[in-house]
């Protein structure tokens, strides 16, 4: 397989990272078949991944904040510590029916967010709530390998917890803050990355794209649009990682 041409790559990137952000994603999951199809060693991949979600729902928090309740900033209380217990554990599950569940739930869960005019169901929540679904969230998370956005935001919407812009404003403060303790937590390995110019050329593609896409979710969309995007967005993560 030969490597993406850079520019290519830049393109490519560019349009992840600005859809991905419209939805109130990060896209961590496609930054890092990007990255190693750029001929980065998957190590190296895999740190330039997390340090693009970072950058991209960082910036991007920067336009989605006005719409985030304080209360759903627990979330994340319960989903860090419980996703190292889940990354413990996936170690003893196969990966390939993770992976075709994860697949399945995930596109579903879009699909059913499509389809659906309303909300399934309208709960209303508290803190002790809000924290233990950041601890199922950060479970699933920790044991599949993924990010805990394309779980929550979901859950969000099909309950009735928020609406699609309150989701999108959660899910980028929630990938965020996750992403931010993954990476934290491989600091040592972060100068290894960044011996490839590779990273320092993108960097200035992912915070563009995240100011665009970030801009055009919240200002721009209205409710319903940026709930099919952010279906849309679920359905497409899960069939990648069904086929990828």
């Amino acid at each position: 397989m030969f490597p993406l041409d850079l520019f290519l790559t830049a393109v490519i990137l560019s349009l992840a990272v600005l859809i991905y952000t419209m939805g109130g994603f990060g896209g961590g999951s496609i930054f890092l078949a990007i990255l190693v199809l750029s001929g980065l060693a998957p190590s190296q991949a895999a740190i330039g991944s997390l340090l693009f979600n970072i950058l991209s729902t960082g910036v991007s928090f920067t336009r989605w904040k006005i719409y985030l309740e304080k209360k759903f900033t627990l979330f994340v209380a319960g989903s860090i510590p419980f996703s190292f217990i889940g990354g413990l554990l996936s170690l003893t599950i196969s990966e390939y029916i993770l992976k075709l569940v994860m697949g399945l739930v995930i596109a579903g869960s879009g699909l059913f967010t499509l389809v659906s005019r309303k909300p399934l169901a309208n709960i209303r929540v508290n803190i002790i709530h809000i924290i233990l679904i950041g601890c199922f969230i950060g479970f699933i998370a920790g044991l599949t390998g993924i990010g805990g956005g394309v779980y929550l935001a979901p859950i969000l919407l099909l309950s009735g917890i928020s609406n699609p812009k309150t989701t999108a404003a959660t899910t980028t403060f929630f990938i965020f803050s996750n992403s931010l303790a993954g990476l934290l937590a491989r600091a040592e390995t972060i100068p290894l990355a960044f011996q490839n110019p590779t990273l320092f050329i993108l960097t200035p593609v992912v915070v563009a794209s995240a100011i665009i896409g970030g801009q055009i979710g919240s200002r721009k969309l209205n409710q319903e649009n940026l709930r099919r995007v952010i279906s849309v967005i679920l359905i497409g993560i899960g069939l990648f990682i069904i086929f990828y």
